[in-house]
């Protein structure tokens, strides 16, 4: 193959590469945007961060990180591994995982468990307030326990 030819498709390698990471970052809401959302009750999977969360909820009943398996559902909803029973998929599962550092925020007064990855929202669960606070007890029981080697790199948002 010649140089002419390898230099151009170089360059539209490089020219599409731009154009994904522009379309990429002109979808994404502005926290403002992201808070509207949230207000008007429309959550969803695609761009929803921690901090519009934190902006228009307040602070979690229970804050909590740690390195999680998320199973992704056809829904474009992702349920974490220690929601789902050993040894079965869960109902409507794509075959697709996400796994990396997570923090799962419990609100137990709105009956809401939200989990995010990348600082993105891939997890919500309606759950009673009961079950959210056994849950915030049994992650302050494992945080007790856990090694330095166990705690995610996962950076906190300011409180």
């Amino acid at each position: 193959m010649n140089r002419p030819a390898v230099a151009l498709r170089m360059m539209v390698a490089i020219l599409l590469l731009g154009c994904l990471v522009a379309a990429t970052a002109c979808s994404s809401p502005t926290l403002a945007e992201q808070r509207a959302q949230i207000l008007d009750h429309k959550i969803h999977f695609d761009g929803l961060s921690m901090q519009a969360f934190l902006d228009t909820w307040g602070e979690p009943t229970y804050r909590h990180r740690e390195r999680m398996q998320f199973y992704t559902l056809s829904d474009g909803n992702s349920v974490p591994r220690f929601r789902v029973p050993l040894g079965e998929p869960p109902p409507g599962w794509s075959t697709a995982i996400l796994s990396g550092d997570a923090v799962f925020f419990g609100y137990a007064d709105r009956g809401e468990l939200l989990g995010f990855a990348e600082g993105r929202l891939v997890y919500r669960e309606k759950v009673p307030a009961k079950e959210i606070h056994e849950l915030g007890k049994t992650w302050a029981r494992e945080e007790r326990f856990k090694t330095r080697l166990e705690s995610p790199n996962v950076p906190t948002p300011p409180k």
